[in-house]
């Protein structure tokens, strides 16, 4: 099916071409497709006549929020952790808040943990970074600590204690 606007725009500029009082056809046929409406000038294609925009799904909805909440827990927590030690760096991501830090010793890290409220609980360890997942501020939040597994694996070695399973 052909679209009836490409027949009358067609139509249009024959006539202007053919039966035009200007000096300037494609002038004259711009404004003439102008006034019957062909051509527009909105990038939204749901102003048209007869699109009308579909509302949103719940889980977007849901997901907008989260990734908001985030983001404003992330503006205000950049504010409150100015002049912690380990260069934090904030941001929201997927409605979830991370914090990088890069702690110099296991004080700065068990630091960063009692500010964050984390406690004492344990964390996933990457090989080159420590992951505790907490909630901070009402949403989702993920302290990344670089170099603490190692660290840690520096603290068993001056207490020579092993970290391995024995059989």
């Amino acid at each position: 099916m052909t679209n009836p606007n490409i027949l009358r725009a067609a139509r249009t500029i024959a006539a202007v071409v053919v039966h035009g009082t200007t000096d300037d056809p494609a002038l004259e046929a711009a404004q003439q497709l102008a006034e019957l409406g062909l051509l527009t000038t909105s990038t939204d294609p749901f102003s048209m006549p007869g699109r009308n925009r579909p509302e949103p799904s719940p889980a977007a909805v849901a997901a907008l929020a989260k990734c908001t909440a985030a983001k404003r827990v992330a503006d205000t927590t950049r504010a409150q952790v100015d002049g912690m030690p380990g260069e934090p760096d904030v941001s929201a991501v997927g409605g979830e808040v991370r914090i990088v830090v890069h702690p110099k010793s296991l004080a700065d890290w068990k630091q960063w943990m009692h500010a964050l409220g984390v406690g004492d609980a344990r964390g996933d360890s990457t090989g080159v970074a420590m992951t505790v997942r907490c909630t901070y501020g009402g949403v989702r939040a993920r302290l990344v600590g670089v170099g603490v597994p190692a660290l840690y694996g520096d603290m068993h070695d001056r207490i020579d204690r092993r970290t391995a399973v024995r059989p």
